[in-house]
């Protein structure tokens, strides 16, 4: 009788975003658990319809719903978030915790937003802390080429696993990131 050797499943993990940028990044998350090997995961990622940041994360419960009723359970689930309109939204009533209360989705923060993710995943900038206006002036600054969206191939040229960590040493949000992916 042959033996079938069986691979373990992949951990599937939900991640909504806002934007092409955002899920550019998850697509570099996503490649950056390939090369780990070690925690096999699946990212299943979700492109919000734009809108403020309640609009992406009810659209991100809504996708993550559909999917886990179509695919089975997730065994966690993010939602990518830039954190510089969030004071304003909740200001008009609009906070998109109150989307995700009641589900196992988490909102990550990216603060002030994707570039300045981008720009403190650049040595030597991990521990700054930018304004918004200030976050694509210093972007550029490091990477000149950055055009938005990067796509995951680019992220992947420029940024590995060791930069993240870095980077993810002064966030939080970013270390919940790894955490959930089992990369810390």
């Amino acid at each position: 009788m042959a033996r079938h050797r069986t691979t373990p499943r992949r951990r599937r993990i939900f991640v909504g975003t806002e934007g092409e940028s955002e899920r550019s990044f998850a697509a570099w998350l996503k490649q950056l658990c390939d090369e780990a090997a070690t925690p096999r995961v699946h990212l299943d990622v979700s492109l919000g319809h734009g809108g403020d940041g309640q609009r992406v994360a009810e659209d991100a419960v809504a996708e993550y719903r559909r999917r886990s009723t179509r695919h089975g359970r997730f065994s966690d689930a993010l939602v990518l978030l830039d954190a510089d309109r969030l004071e304003d939204d909740r200001r008009r009533g609009r906070d998109p915790a109150d989307a995700v209360r009641g589900t196992n989705l988490r909102l990550v923060l990216l603060r002030p937003n994707l570039e300045g993710v981008l720009a403190r995943l650049h040595r030597g900038c991990e521990a700054r802390q930018f304004s918004v206006r200030d976050a694509p002036r210093i972007l550029h600054a490091e990477w000149p080429e950055y055009r938005k969206p990067a796509s995951a191939y680019e992220l992947r040229k420029r940024f590995g696993l060791g930069d993240l960590r870095r980077a993810s040493a002064f966030d939080a949000d970013l270390r919940e990131i790894l955490e959930v992916l089992g990369l810390p």
